[in-house]
């Protein structure tokens, strides 16, 4: 009598699930046709953005994902279960036994849980027109084959979903971008910046150019968690992920050369506000991937042009960020130079912690 109970309990409660589902996407589906800048504009305050999110929360659940959801400023599990491994991410003891939040409220992204307990990032990366060539990049770079290649950093895109004409791409959550306040010690700075610059050499290699390549798009495998305030070196060896190729741009194998190249900044200028390299300011074509290299120049120079033990470091940095894009490495020169300078470096140089000494809205 008991399992006949249950039986006609997971019945109702199946059919209950598909009426709503049929009503929802009948009744109450959100709005057929929306263009990204319409959604950011709807994700004015933080109570719009979780409205707006909300709303297609029966879409993603059909998918197999549950958001988090939103306490105070912060996202959280939606659910008290431990996260399942999924081998992009990892803690030490110390965070492990912690809660986990995440803080973003950027509007075209969103925390969300899978029916097995595994973490992602559901982000909007397209409205069919606005978009397109972030998903041929992703398509090429963070799926099938090339996603599991070691020197490809691009963070793996899970699943593309489709609703109407918008475009998500599911992605593990993984730790936060960069801070200074993670590497205990030079080496382990240096060994971050060579995984980018490999990450980017590899994405250069398949002819695919990011456009976007600073600090806050550089991600980290340590999840998101406090750290052991007595041990410096708490989380050793973590993977560095690369993310963000809204402006990314892939150009075709049998493609000129010559041709292989864009005309000033990803945004008008009244919106752009990225440092710039000198031929991005002209009206001319330029080489984009001469471009990205003066970008992580930039980026990591920051960080390291005031430390005066590693002097090569910062020399290939700033001939990385030079005015003439033809006196910039390319990004696997500049890899390869890096790994010979790392090799050759004393061990107390390489032990010795990193000054701090930089504006971080510089950075992101």
């Amino acid at each position: 009598m008991l399992s006949s109970l249950q039986r006609l309990l997971a019945l109702f409660c199946t059919s209950t699930k598909r009426l709503w589902l049929f009503l929802w996407r009948r009744l109450v589906t959100p709005r057929k046709t929306f263009s990204l800048e319409t959604w950011r504009s709807t994700c004015a305050t933080q109570d719009d953005r979780t409205k707006l999110w909300q709303s297609y929360v029966p879409f993603f659940e059909s998918k197999g994902y549950r958001l988090w959801k939103i306490i105070r400023y912060d996202h959280v599990p939606p659910d008290d279960k431990p996260r399942a491994p999924d081998g992009f991410s990892y803690e030490n003891e110390y965070g492990a036994n912690t809660s986990h939040s995440y803080s973003d409220m950027h509007p075209f992204i969103f925390p969300a849980r899978t029916r097995d307990s595994r973490d992602v990032m559901i982000v909007l990366l397209s409205d069919g027109v606005v978009g397109l060539n972030c998903i041929d990049a992703l398509r090429e770079m963070a799926t099938g084959k090339n996603a599991g290649i070691d020197r490809n950093h691009a963070l793996p895109m899970l699943q593309e979903i489709h609703h109407n004409n918008l475009v998500f791409g599911v992605f593990p959550l993984v730790g936060s971008m960069f801070a200074i306040e993670w590497f205990p010690d030079i080496e382990h700075f240096l060994e971050a910046t060579s995984q980018i610059m490999e990450g980017v050499a590899f994405l250069h290699d398949h002819l695919v150019v990011h456009r976007d390549l600073f600090i806050s798009n550089f991600l980290s495998s340590r999840r998101d968690a406090p750290w052991d305030p007595d041990n410096r070196y708490d989380f050793l060896r973590p993977r560095y992920y690369i993310i963000d190729f809204e402006w990314a741009i892939r150009f075709l194998p049998g493609s000129d050369p010559e041709t292989r190249t864009v005309t000033g900044p990803p945004l008008p200028w009244d919106i752009y506000k990225r440092p710039v390299p000198p031929e991005m300011k002209s009206e001319l074509p330029y080489c984009p991937f001469k471009s990205d290299v003066w970008q992580l120049g930039k980026a990591f120079g920051k960080w390291l042009e005031h430390i005066d033990s590693i002097p090569d470091v910062v020399q290939l940095l700033r001939k990385m960020s030079a005015d003439d894009a033809k006196e910039r490495p390319s990004a696997r020169e500049a890899v390869n130079h890096l790994n010979k300078i790392r090799s050759e470096l004393p061990s107390h140089v390489l032990h010795s912690p990193i000054e701090l000494n930089y504006d971080y809205d510089e950075l992101v």
